[in-house]
């Protein structure tokens, strides 16, 4: 199936059947091709005056996502104080929790299985496991000695078709969907210089290099989505790096800036600018929640600001 195929048949799965001119705002596809497609897809049964078929559903099935890995292992040491008292993915923001907003989002499009890999303050997430399903914890106990790449080597058996999460990222808009036709990693376009990981892309969008820190360009921010055959590949570095920790004091992005060229296509999947939030400071949280302008809700620094 063509990733137009695809995208023409996962809007009539997501919204049914539509005029030509509305499938074509919602799939980016032209009438034209739409009215062609349609009619191959009614000839392979794939869709009927209804909407999609069973077999159509059976043609996606290749592409639907089986679960998601959400990383909340770490400290966050750029929130300290804050989270000496509790891990970043349990911060409130607009009422609610990073991870339990970011678990809805999934299953709300959706993911209903999802793996939190857990370590410091591991207790404290111990209560998502009750509170929805499909939940299954993983513990990474040298979370303090070693990055998020031994966090994913722990869940390694989990990956097929899988969302990777941080707990600390916030999502203006659900950006997941049930079903996807290849690995991206999500980026925003900046204009001006950052510290962030950059990507490089070629005539097609897939990343052709990893550089850390730039000017104008894409840089990684928020998920990423591996596909069966990227995380088949992926679980290889990962397996090595168990053996030599080459990569223990790293992110997984270190691996993809290394070895791009011996994984799968990647693509860059950009978000619009003011969607995916990562918070780097107690400065740019007050600016985003301004519950947090006039206190931390810190125990901590309530202590240090008396004394």
């Amino acid at each position: 199936m063509t990733q137009n195929e695809f995208n023409l048949l996962y809007t009539i799965k997501k919204y049914g059947l539509q005029s030509y001119r509305k499938m074509s705002v919602l799939s980016g596809l032209s009438t034209g091709y739409i009215s062609q497609t349609t009619r191959a897809f009614r000839k392979k049964a794939w869709i009927n005056s209804e909407g999609i078929t069973a077999a159509g559903i059976t043609a996606l099935q290749p592409y639907k996502a089986d679960n998601a890995v959400i990383m909340a292992a770490g400290m966050s040491p750029r929130f300290v104080p804050i989270s000496l008292e509790k891990p970043m993915g349990l911060t409130v923001i607009k009422n609610q929790t990073l991870i339990e907003r970011q678990i809805e989002q999934l299953q709300e499009a959706g993911i209903k299985n999802i793996i939190l890999v857990l370590g410091y303050k591991k207790e404290a997430f111990f209560y998502l496991e009750n509170k929805y399903e499909g939940i299954t914890i993983v513990i990474n106990p040298e979370y303090n000695i070693k990055h998020n790449c031994h966090s994913l080597y722990l869940a390694e058996k989990y990956f097929k078709n899988s969302y990777i999460c941080s707990s600390d990222n916030y999502f203006e808009e659900n950006p997941f969907e049930e079903y996807v036709y290849r690995s991206f990693y999500a980026s925003v376009q900046v204009t001006e210089k950052t510290n962030e990981w950059y990507l490089l892309a070629d005539s097609k969008m897939n990343i052709s290099k990893v550089e850390k820190s730039g000017d104008a360009g894409y840089i990684m921010l928020g998920h990423a989505y591996w596909d069966c055959e990227f995380s088949a590949a992926m679980v290889v570095f990962l397996k090595e790096n168990h053996e030599t920790g080459s990569y223990d004091r790293y992110v997984w992005e270190q691996i993809l800036a290394d070895h791009i060229r011996d994984l799968p296509e990647m693509e860059i999947k950009l978000y619009p600018a003011g969607t995916i939030f990562e918070f780097d400071s107690l400065d740019e949280l007050r600016q985003f929640d301004h519950y947090y302008v006039n206190d931390a809700h810190s125990k901590i620094m309530r202590n240090i600001a008396k004394t």
